[in-house]
């Protein structure tokens, strides 16, 4: 099944009282994908295949 994504721009218009907590979480979005990209590859690496959406969620949430 085709996935599609989209990216929205917006302007911030209260930069100073939200720019702390904007990186915080782009930081955080950003551990997260490369923890969930090496866990990806040790599974390709150990079983040849590629963990699923769900595989990902159950593995990583804890």
């Amino acid at each position: 099944m085709l996935e599609v994504h989209r990216t929205h721009r917006a302007r911030i218009l209260n930069r100073s009282q939200v720019e702390d907590s904007l990186d915080r979480h782009g930081w955080s979005a950003s551990k997260l994908w490369n923890v969930a990209n090496y866990h990806s590859r040790q599974v390709w690496e150990d079983t040849g295949e590629i963990p699923d959406h769900e595989e990902l969620k159950r593995e990583l949430k804890g």
